[in-house]
């Protein structure tokens, strides 16, 4: 279930992040740039609703038995939800709000990746991988923050749209290590099945 969600989540990132280049690229005149702002902020709400809507799915396939995961896939749909809504109900927002928002995404991701690197008993692989993508994180973060003042909407949807398209990237690597994991873990069980019989 949970490397389903991340697959689901790192593909709407990226295919959200690729649609914003794709915009920034179309802002040719002020017309466009409107007209691109105006589609960019609707497909952010449309991908925060998907977001949430596989949260709850995942939330709800979790049933009673894992009451920690029907908790924080509710919730995390539910966060989902409102920032779509909010998204939608007010597009006056700002595309510097936004990107000061996936500034801070980023930071606190570098930061939790940063950790994950120094904490024991994770593979040597995952710990080259997380550290890669928490300096990524950290690079984005700070462009993101500096570039904040002197971006104009066409700048500021690109930058966007290739944080979105990392995130996914980052994403769907997480949802494919997930599944080998779990395509490991499978053969000990079945073995320690086996010895128990």
């Amino acid at each position: 279930m949970r490397t389903g969600v991340l697959i689901i989540h790192g593909g709407i990132a990226l295919a959200l992040g690729l649609s914003f280049v794709y915009l920034s690229a179309t802002m040719t005149n002020p017309l466009f740039e409107v007209l691109a702002v105006v589609v960019a902020i609707m497909l952010a709400t449309a991908a925060l609703v998907l977001a949430a809507i596989t949260d709850w799915f995942a939330a709800f396939s979790a049933g009673m038995k894992s009451a920690h995961r029907l908790t924080f896939y509710l919730l995390a749909g539910m966060a989902f939800a409102l920032a779509g809504l909010f998204i939608g109900y007010y597009p006056a927002i700002y595309m510097q709000w936004l990107l000061g928002l996936a500034a801070l995404h980023a930071l606190i991701f570098g930061t939790s990746a940063f950790a994950f690197v120094f904490t024991a008993g994770h593979h040597q692989l995952e710990r080259r991988a997380m550290a890669v993508l928490g300096t990524g994180s950290v690079l984005f973060s700070g462009t993101l923050t500096a570039w904040i003042p002197y971006l104009d909407d066409r700048s500021a949807v690109a930058l966007l749209g290739a944080y979105l398209a990392f995130v996914g990237i980052k994403l769907l690597f997480f949802g494919w290590n997930s599944h080998r994991k779990g395509e490991l873990e499978q053969p000990e069980i079945l073995q320690h099945g086996a010895a128990a019989s």
